[in-house]
């Protein structure tokens, strides 16, 4: 599967779960990829999970960090991951728009109380869980050393001050003036 499948896949469903939602669209997300995901070949599955690796190792960026870490109020590491699943699961164009400019955060939506970043965690487990119900095992999908330190490793770029309001203030404007001090 390549970038623009992959893209495509995740907007479909997208607009098909924003939709029949009846609580959270990120849940009913989840539901709408897992039902395409079980229409596509094990190769065509296998890509859309390589083609999820690569846009979430993309994002592991300090600057993208710092922006979650503004927006949520705090984000340690397995809330950065759900932030980066949450991410990709809003299409292309919010993704390259927040990866250009992480201050453009402030204009996507997600609703706390729905547990939209946990349900992200399920979201980008469904080409997982759909290879492994038809045999594959886990660690035979899992992807190697590199690409693992890649996702989750050490973000590029530079670590942000956690403690300085100032800094979050002037590099994130837009973000600091709708979610205030951290």
């Amino acid at each position: 599967m390549d970038a623009s499948t992959f893209w495509t896949l995740v907007e479909d469903t997208r607009a098909e779960a924003v939709e029949t939602a009846k609580d959270s669209v990120v849940a009913e997300h989840v539901v709408t990829l897992t039902a395409a995901l079980e229409e596509l070949s094990d190769d065509d599955v296998l890509g859309f999970y390589r083609q999820l690796m690569a846009a979430r190792t993309r994002a592991n960026r300090w600057d993208l960090w710092a922006a979650a870490y503004v927006a949520l109020g705090g984000a340690g590491e397995d809330a950065f991951l759900d932030f980066r699943n949450w991410l990709i699961s809003h299409g292309r164009d919010a993704y390259e728009r927040v990866l250009a400019q992480p201050d453009a955060l402030v204009d996507l939506e997600w609703d706390e109380d729905e547990d939209d970043f946990g349900c992200a965690e399920e979201w980008a487990y469904a080409p997982l869980e759909v290879l492994e119900d038809r045999g594959f095992a886990e660690e035979d999908l899992d992807p190697g050393p590199d690409e693992v330190d890649d996702q989750f490793g050490e973000p590029s770029g530079e670590p942000f001050p956690e403690d300085d309001d100032e800094w979050f203030a002037a590099r994130f404007p837009r973000l600091w003036a709708a979610y205030g001090q951290v």
